[in-house]
């Protein structure tokens, strides 16, 4: 298990190049590339040469002795009733799987979406459209469980939607941020068990979607470190609390990556022993 964040906020900061050795200088070993903002010009999915920006980007993390293990696609990844927004951002998640596969990374992070009284089979459908681009690039979608009352808010839901698809393309995701907002964390990881490989871990108070440090907000990480170690989780441990860092001036967020590194050791420790 290695020690990974997002860096969407120090990309903001610095520019993606300085922010990715800032993120490897307070101590991180992977790191978790944000795709999901369109709107952002810089964002290397909207520009016809990302495939030589996904090189640079990688040869400079392979320079800072880091690596990426996992991205996170843009979202939503699709609308209900909405051809137009779909026409538009399918090509870019496929484009986001290539993307990943040219960093490197195992798996991209992606969205279900709700979409009515058949929110499972059309979640199955557009994920199964997908799998040929996995297979070809070498690359799995992770799963990620929203936010209730959207579909895929329980595990059972989430479990359910990977049971029924091609475990050579597809895994589960759980976000500790969302799943406690829902219910129980530590309930949420135990009730998808080995369907887990990658995680989102963010702490928040149980009703905002806050995205902060853990210790910070209210939940229990002993508990929720237990579930991870009673499943035999097995994947990465990977920050999604930017938020934490936003709160600082930008002469202070290299030292609070470095505090978040801290705190992402003393979870590994405490889920290794």
């Amino acid at each position: 298990m290695i020690l990974s964040t997002e860096f969407n906020y120090a990309s903001i900061l610095f520019g993606t190049e300085a922010a990715i050795k800032t993120v490897a200088d307070a101590g991180f070993k992977g790191l978790d590339y944000s795709m999901f903002d369109l709107t952002r010009e810089d964002n290397p999915v909207n520009h016809s040469d990302y495939e030589k920006r996904m090189q640079s980007f990688r040869k400079i993390a392979e320079d800072c002795g880091v690596y990426f293990n996992q991205t996170h696609a843009p979202f939503p990844s699709f609308k209900k009733e909405d051809g137009e927004y779909n026409t538009k951002t399918v090509p870019m998640l496929i484009r986001a799987i290539e993307a990943t596969a040219i960093l490197g990374a195992p798996h991209v992070v992606m969205h279900p979406q709700p979409v009515g009284d058949d929110t499972l089979e059309k979640n199955i459908e557009f994920f199964e459209a997908l799998a040929p681009y996995c297979k070809q690039y070498g690359v799995k979608i992770a799963i990620e469980n929203l936010i209730s009352p959207s579909y895929f808010g329980v595990a059972s839901e989430l479990a359910g939607l990977l049971d029924a698809l091609d475990p050579r393309y597809f895994t589960g995701l759980v976000d500790i941020g969302h799943a406690s907002i829902n219910g129980n964390a530590a309930e949420f990881l135990c009730g998808m068990g080995s369907r887990v490989t990658a995680l989102h871990v963010h702490d928040n108070d149980g009703v905002h979607d806050s995205h902060n440090m853990p210790y910070n907000k209210g939940l229990n990480w002993d508990e929720i470190c237990a579930a991870l170690k009673e499943i035999d989780y097995k994947g990465d441990l990977t920050f999604e609390a930017g938020f934490y860092v936003r709160q600082f001036p930008k002469e202070l967020a290299p030292a609070a990556y470095r505090m978040m590194a801290e705190t992402g050791n003393y979870l590994i420790s405490k889920i290794k022993n």
